[in-house]
This record gives C-alpha cells, sequence and structure tokens, in this order.
C-alpha cells in the first residue's frame, strides 16, 4: 500500500499563469477567461475552502485506491459524483470532459507528478474509474433520451387513434 503524502495546494502565480496560457490555447480564451473570472469572483477563504474540497476528494480516491475499490464500485461512484460538482466551481464539466481530464491526469507530467505527490498509483487509477464513471453517465443519458423518444412516439400513435 503505497502512502498519501499531501493534499492539493495553491500554485504559485508564474505557474497559475503558465497552466492559464496553456488553457487558452487548448479551450479557447473566452472559456477559460470566464473560469478565471468564476474563480476570482470567489474571497480567498472560499478558494480556500474549493482547494482543500478538492484535495479531500483525490485523498477519498487515494484510500478508496487502497482499499481495493473497482471502478463502478458504489463508493467510488459517490466520490466522483463530488468530483463532478466540484469541478462546477470552474465550469460546467461535459461528460467529453470529465472523459479527457481522466486520461490527462494520467498523461500529463504536471498532473501525474501531483497526483503521484498524493498517491503513487492514483493517476492511472484516476483514469481507471474516471473512463467507467463517464461511461455509466452516458449509458443513463442514452437510456433517458431513449424513453423520452419512446414516449413522444406513444404519445404521436395516442393522438393518432
Amino acid at each position: 500500500m503505497a502512502k498519501k503524502k499531501r493534499g492539493l495546494k495553491r500554485h504559485s502565480e508564474e505557474q497559475q499563469k503558465q497552466y492559464e496560457r496553456e488553457a487558452r490555447l487548448q479551450y479557447g480564451p473566452s472559456e477559460v477567461n470566464a473560469t478565471i473570472e468564476r474563480w476570482n469572483d470567489y474571497s480567498k477563504a472560499q478558494q480556500d475552502a474549493i482547494i482543500a474540497e478538492g484535495g479531500q476528494i483525490y485523498a477519498d480516491l487515494a484510500e478508496a485506491l487502497d482499499a481495493g475499490k473497482q471502478p463502478g464500485d458504489a463508493a467510488v461512484t459517490a466520490i466522483l459524483d463530488r468530483w463532478q460538482a466540484h469541478l462546477r466551481y470552474f465550469y460546467e464539466p461535459s461528460l467529453d470532459r470529465l472523459r479527457g481530464l481522466g486520461q490527462l491526469y494520467n498523461s500529463s507530467p504536471e498532473f501525474m507528478a501531483n497526483f503521484q505527490g498524493i498517491h503513487q498509483d492514483l493517476p492511472a487509477y484516476l483514469e481507471r474509474v474516471i473512463e467507467v464513471y463517464v461511461d455509466e453517465l452516458e449509458t443513463v443519458e442514452l437510456e433517458r433520451m431513449l424513453a423520452e423518444d419512446e414516449e413522444m412516439a406513444q404519445r404521436r400513435n395516442n393522438l393518432s387513434l
């Protein structure tokens, strides 16, 4: 079992500016600027609480990893529900964005180093559990859409009778 070493922390101002530049190139300036605006609207105390909450989510995922919890396990899903809700402090995360984050957490040297500081195996675990989580969310969404289509077809059928 790998021990958790530390949680998440604030980046230096210089490091944060570099992340913002990279994000603007990848996601476009308007989306990144809206996220920065949203973040800057929080007080320092709120920002600290958000950072602490995020750190706790990743620490809880590291504990789930140590406990042998597999992707799709109810406890892991509950933590990932908190993770998805936490991302809303910054932006509304689409399913594609969630999946992309899972991949990024296990491919970006910066993310990997950060998460390995919590648990050596956390980056790969995050990618696996997030992939299954998003697959499950997509399945639920498809089932909802199919049910809506079926209901609409039934309504049309009832009207034509």
